[in-house]
This record gives C-alpha cells, structure tokens and sequence, in this order.
C-alpha cells in the first residue's frame, strides 16, 4: 500500500507539472455542461424546431466572440434566417436576459450567420457570465429540415473569441426515427416500441414465412398484419391478414386477454400467386389505442416449388471491453458468407477485408453509441438483428462518471506502465506519459 502510495504521490506531482506548463496555452477551454437539444421531430425528412440548452463554465464576454451549432450531414439549414433564432441566457433558468438577434451584430444587437452546415450567432455586446445557463431556438417561421437517412446524428456546439480560439464546447446526439403526432402537431400520447420485421424466408411459389421481434411493452394489446403488392403498405391501403389464434377477427375486435398475442411472432401466408412481389408491414397496438408500424419488407413468390435458403446468421463486433476515447474508431466484426452488413440501417462506406469480414470507421459522441448491424443475403433476406453499445469518456475519465477527478488519478496510478484499457486515452496498448498528460488537460472537467 506505501508503494502505492509513493507512486500516487509521484503521478500527482507530475500532474500538477503538466497543469502548469499546459493550462496557459488553453486557460479556459472546457465542456459545457447539462447540453441538450429538445426536438420537435425525429421523422427523416421532416421539417423540426430544436432547442439547446446548456451551461457554459467559461462564458463569451468579448466582442466578436461567438457560438458555432454544426450539424451533421443531412440536415438542411438552408430556410433559417436570423428570425428564426431566440437567445436567452442567465444564472438560474436561462430565462433571464433576452438578446435580440438580427442579420449582422451591432452595438446592442447578436448577429446570426449560416453557412453550410452550421450556424453562428456573433456577440457584439450583451455579456454570457460564465457558468450561464443558455438557451439558443431554432424554428419559427422556417425550420431546420431532419436528415432521408435514419440513424443517430451528431450536433456540436462550440464557444470560440474573435481570433477562433475555442472556449468551451459539446456534442450530442440525435436520433433520426419515425415518429408520430396528431392532428395540429399535438403528440399522440405513449407510442408502442414497433417491431423489427425480418425478410420474408421459406418463399415458395404460392406461400412463404414471415416472422418479427416480440414487443415487451407493458401496455401491450396486440399486433396487426398488413400486405400489398406495391411499396409503401400501411393500414390504409393494405390487405389485413388474420394473425394464427384470432381467425377471422378484425384488428378492434382483437382480445387483449389472450397471452399468446404478444409471442405470437410466426406467421405462414399462403394463397399467394407465383411470380409476384408481396410487401408486408406490422402494427403494434398499445392498450391506449395508439400505434406504431413496423419497417416494410417485401418477397417475389417463385415460379417453381424450390424454397429459399433460412435468413442468414447473425453477424457479429469485436469491440474493447472498456470506454472508447478516440471520437472516431474503427469497428469492426464477421458476417456470414456473400451477405451485405447493415449498421442502423445504412450500409454505405462499410468494407470488406473477406467474404466473412467487415469493418466501419465511425464517429462516437460522448456517452453511449447505439448501433444496429444485421447482415442481408442476395434474397433480400435480414438476418438476426445484432445490438452493440460502444461508449466514449471523455480523455481522462478512466472509471467514465462524467468527472476527472482522484479516482481517475489512482487508477492510472495503479495500472502505470500496464496496458489497462480504461486508462489508455490514446489506445496505444500502454499507460504511460501521454495518458497523464491527457487526464492532466482535462483535471476537474466535468461533463
């Protein structure tokens, strides 16, 4: 334990040298605290108010200082106009101090800017104290437009002075996802957890199989099946199919009671036409009456009795066991043979070393990174859906509770020269000066 000790004593002393000789350079860069961004719809394509909300522990007190929002691609900010924009900011809601904010800064006015895919707002006079609660509106009469693609998308925002030096900044996560609300935008309440709906298998010339993910809602009340023949299937426009256990029973008159609805997961179809293309959906009904659909898929029944071969494997990700450090890695896994990999639905810039291997570079915001990967065959078939959380600490935070503090310290201490991973900012395989001098820049960070 006194050697321990020892070693603590002299990591802490070390610290405190790379504090002085480094904290000049960067006095009072930090991350903003409590950032988050309210979004009024997820749904691709659709047009949406954000609001931001955060804490600055620096603040913007010089003139031409300024808060940078960059978005990621796919969003289109085109239509904003400075109109569009409110600030507020103050100690205790961010309520307090209203700025107003026009075309170009002036002497009493914040100036908003647009280009590409970010927006500043510019200070001209107006100070935001350090340790301010601020609140930035995007979306009156115009409307930032949400990305086609579904998917997690990241925002940053950032406080930079006149000469572009960054002061505080933070980064967030949005996610792209069908949505639903009512008449005039009001929400339609508690909406069930759609189902994941694989690709069609056992297609055969006059029949095929279908199965979807069970939904573990609580308020549960029961599925529905839709089919048609051309894209875009919905309760509206398609054929309902009786689910095996209710025969011949229409969606409202479905018994909530019977516990074989929510398994009931397995669905044979047969009575099909050879040759033709079927695309099917299912709905999730919640005991409120509200709904969610499921993806569509779709099959061509065969000319011939030959069926198709089972949906592939599950792929699979090897991944660190510990916090990823690095805001873009590199993931990557093994696939069953002559299949595409899918990772949240998107299977572009995705490689392959083998016919059995794949790999992505992809970019993580701080906090846990959801992906969604499954592989799908030449016949249009998914295989089993596969769940992987990559989480990213900021550099420093070795136990990952969203502070740098002692306990950070001593298990670096304790691991000196070893290759632990939850102290290995720089993923070089060693703790060693660089991983200090890491935890040293970020000392009392809290994020």
């Amino acid at each position: 334990m006194r050697i321990f000790w020892q070693q603590k004593q002299w990591i802490r002393f070390g610290l405190f040298l790379i504090l002085f000789f480094l904290l000049p350079y960067n006095l009072q860069a930090a991350n903003l605290h409590t950032l988050s961004d309210r979004v009024s719809r997820h749904a691709p394509a659709i047009p949406s108010d954000h609001v931001f909300t955060f804490t600055t522990p620096s603040g913007l007190t010089g003139a031409g200082d300024y808060i940078r929002i960059s978005f990621d691609g796919g969003f289109d900010l085109s239509a904003i106009i400075y109109s569009d924009v409110t600030l507020t900011h103050g100690s205790v809601t961010g309520q307090e101090i209203s700025e107003t904010v026009v075309a170009d800064p002036t002497a009493v006015n914040w100036g908003l800017s647009r280009s590409g895919n970010h927006i500043d707002l510019i200070r001209s006079t107006g100070d935001i104290a350090p340790n301010d609660i601020v609140i930035i509106s995007i979306g009156a009469a115009h409307k930032i437009v949400n990305p086609l693609a579904l998917g997690s998308k990241i925002i940053s925002l950032a406080l930079y002075d006149i000469a572009d030096n960054l002061i505080d900044s933070g980064r967030l996560a949005v996610p792209i996802a069908d949505d639903q609300v009512g008449v005039n935008g009001a929400p339609l309440g508690t909406l069930p957890t759609p189902v994941i709906l694989n690709f069609p298998y056992n297609v055969l010339t006059n029949s095929l199989d279908l199965d979807w993910s069970e939904n573990l809602d609580f308020n549960f009340h029961r599925y529905v099946l839709y089919m048609g023949t051309s894209p875009g299937v919905t309760d509206l426009n398609g054929t309902f199919l009786p689910i095996p256990g209710i025969p011949g029973v229409i969606p409202d008159q479905a018994n909530p009671t019977d516990p074989t609805l929510r398994t009931q997961t397995i669905f044979n179809i047969d009575g099909l036409a050879p040759a033709r293309t079927y695309y099917f959906v299912v709905y999730v009904y919640n005991d409120q009456g509200n709904n969610a659909i499921s993806n569509e898929v779709y099959a061509t029944t065969n000319n011939s009795g030959n069926p198709w071969p089972p949906p592939p494997a599950q792929p699979t990700i090897n991944q660190r066991l510990c916090p990823i450090f690095l805001p873009t890695v590199t993931i990557d896994g093994t696939k069953p043979g002559s299949t595409t990999i899918f990772i949240n639905g998107d299977s572009e810039n995705i490689n392959y070393p083998t016919d059995l291997t794949w790999n992505k570079p992809v970019s993580l915001g701080l906090g846990a990174n959801l992906f969604l990967i499954f592989a799908r065959d030449s016949y249009g078939q998914n295989s089993p859906f596969l769940t992987a959380t990559v989480n990213r600490c900021e550099v420093g935070d070795a136990n990952c509770n969203a502070v740098i503090d002692d306990f950070d310290l001593a298990g670096l201490a304790g691991h000196w020269e070893t290759n632990w991973c939850y102290a290995d900012f720089n993923e070089d395989g060693i703790v060693d000066d660089f991983d200090l001098s890491g935890l040293a820049a970020h000392w009392d960070s809290v994020y």
